[in-house]
């Protein structure tokens, strides 16, 4: 059973304020797409497909390490389900990562792939509690406080039984809008969970959170 690792870069990066779109950007002297890449690499992953954009040449060449590329959509789901068809038919696990978080923890993965060979779960996503109250507002007042106990924050990357995810994206991908595969998953009745992520595992959106990540590389991360 091979596993591949899905890479999504497929967006223009505008929230980043960038004129060039930040996954191509040099972080630390490389370009912020290749710390995934050489993450999966390193835990052994079999197959890296990286989503990118229709004209990426002109910001990036792919690192070595990357086997496929698909194109981007106009969307994220679009650019998932992109990656997930030109997966080989060998593929038994899949991992779906957004480029934008370079910090993620390996153990949260080889923890997520060893629940997923076992059979415990279809889908599994890096996460980390609340911390803060959360509050659930509608027309601008408050309605609820929830349960912070029972709130977590997902991250990427998120890990899957690769039929079981390309079958709940084939159903349910142009249906509705998720903010994230887990969700899908989980629409789609696929037994899910969490495994642990951590708090260096945020997403590049900005120009504040480039300049956390540059000192966090020239703190040796």
């Amino acid at each position: 059973m091979k596993t591949a690792a899905i890479v999504l870069g497929g967006g223009c990066g505008v929230r980043s304020g960038f004129s060039v779109p930040k996954q191509f950007l040099p972080l630390g002297g490389r370009p912020l797409f290749d710390y995934s890449v050489e993450k999966f690499l390193a835990l052994g992953i079999d197959l890296i497909v990286a989503v990118l954009i229709n004209d990426y040449q002109k910001y990036y060449q792919p690192h070595p390490g990357i086997g496929l590329i698909a194109p981007g959509g106009e969307e994220r789901q679009w650019s998932v389900l992109n990656g997930l068809r030109i997966c080989p038919p060998e593929t038994g696990l899949v991992i779906i990562h957004d480029a934008a978080r370079p910090f993620f923890p390996p153990e949260g993965v080889k923890e997520g792939l060893k629940l997923l060979e076992d059979n415990l779960y279809d889908g599994l996503a890096l996460a980390i509690p609340a911390v803060d109250t959360l509050v659930e507002v509608e027309e601008g007042k408050i309605i609820s406080f929830p349960d912070r106990q029972k709130i977590y924050q997902t991250q990427t990357p998120q890990l899957f039984r690769f039929e079981a995810i390309f079958k709940a994206y084939q159903l349910l991908g142009s249906q509705m809008s998720f903010t994230d595969d887990l969700s899908l998953a989980y629409a789609g009745g696929l037994r899910c969970g969490l495994v642990n992520g951590n708090q260096w595992n945020f997403k590049i959106t900005n120009r504040h959170d480039w300049e956390l990540a540059e000192k966090i590389i020239k703190d040796g991360f």
